[in-house]
């Protein structure tokens, strides 16, 4: 090879590496490319997914919401509660969530399903006070704030009852009737306290009045006054209770079964058929009156057939006392002891032919 040639090919060698820095500034360009676009695939990847889970978590919730409802018509409070804490997680801020929270927390110490296994009312109440709580701070005055107070002094109620005292439950009544007037709620269960408390019948009776005029939740008002007057056992109490139920029969009210048989059980204090029948009892509201509410009460009831001869019993006094004369005899007559029954050792009630004795005498004076 000649000299020259060679001094041309090692002149050559520093221009052929020359164009290598060139090319890996190409490819770190697309490198740089690739990183970016990548980054901003990853960028729209997670943007989706917020989008995505932002719209999915309203789905959630009202998944959730109506599990909830399902298992309120079911009184199944705890799994209510439970999907409505879940609810609460996905979105903490909800109105929708915060308002059916509040509302199955009324709903819950509405029905009367308050103690837990161990019989103590505080494990559901430190549950749902709370949320009580923050219902009253965030909603404005009014009704449905006075509904929140009202049940908070129920809650104080309940824990009293554990032997937990804290503020005297007609403060936060009192509260809510500054805001409603008529509150049922708070006229219903201040009726009920004052029944708790010292037995004030005739203050007591005005709020429960006062929570009937109100023309809301009449039945859950009616509810609370039958079972504050329940806690009583004597005349005055027994004959409110007929009063009361005379009221509920023209309201077209009902009345449940467990309390329909409380109701039997005083008319068999009240009107023993062993006894003299008490006037103050039986003239409770007029005697029509009271014999419709009688029937309204006992004609469909599932008495036990044991009780049947004291239902026919009872339904003769209230015949005679509402001047249904004929209609009385015939039903003492059918309690007496027959012939054979006599033989047997069997008997009538004294208050049976004292009836038959009293209404014959007058039947054969009246020919």
């Amino acid at each position: 090879m000649s000299p020259g040639h060679a001094a041309s090919q090692d002149h050559a060698k520093p221009g052929g590496d020359k164009g290598k820095p060139g090319n890996l500034g190409k490819v770190m360009k697309w490198v740089g490319y690739l990183t970016a676009i990548l980054s901003l695939a990853g960028a729209i990847t997670g943007i989706v997914k917020v989008v995505a889970h932002r719209a999915e978590t309203p789905l959630q919730i009202d998944t959730l919401l109506s599990s909830a409802t399902v298992a309120i018509r079911g009184k199944d409070y705890t799994s209510a509660w439970q999907s409505l804490d879940d609810a609460a997680k996905l979105n903490a801020n909800s109105g929708k969530v915060r308002t059916a929270r509040e509302d199955l927390a009324m709903t819950w110490l509405d029905d009367g399903i308050h103690a837990e296994p161990d019989g103590k009312f505080s494990g559901i109440t430190t549950k749902l006070k709370p949320v009580l709580v923050q219902g009253v701070a965030a909603t404005k005055l009014g009704p449905r704030q006075a509904d929140l107070l009202a049940h908070i002094g129920w809650c104080y109620f309940l824990e009293s009852r554990d032997g937990i005292f804290g503020p005297d439950p007609p403060g936060q009544y009192a509260r809510a009737i500054e805001e409603d007037a008529n509150n049922p709620y708070a006229q219903a269960m201040w009726g009920h306290w004052l029944l708790w408390d010292r037995a004030d019948l005739d203050e007591a009776e005005k709020h429960f009045a006062a929570g009937v005029a109100s023309k809301r939740e009449g039945d859950y008002v009616r509810r609370m006054q039958l079972d504050a007057l329940m806690n009583h056992n004597n005349e005055r109490f027994d004959a409110e209770v007929v009063r009361v139920a005379n009221d509920m029969r023209k309201e077209q009210r009902a009345i449940d079964a467990e309390r329909t048989d409380h109701i039997f059980g005083i008319y068999f204090f009240e009107i023993n058929p062993r006894d003299q029948v008490p006037t103050r009892f039986v003239n409770a509201v007029p005697p029509a009156e009271h014999l419709a509410t009688f029937h309204w009460l006992f004609d469909k009831a599932d008495l036990s057939e044991d009780k049947r001869p004291e239902q026919t019993y009872f339904l003769a006094v209230l015949n005679e006392a509402a001047g249904q004369r004929d209609e009385a005899l015939e039903l003492y007559r059918s309690l007496q002891a027959k012939p054979g029954e006599k033989e047997k050792g069997g008997s009538t009630w004294p208050g049976v032919d004292a009836g038959v004795k009293r209404l014959s005498k007058a039947g054969a004076a009246k020919s």
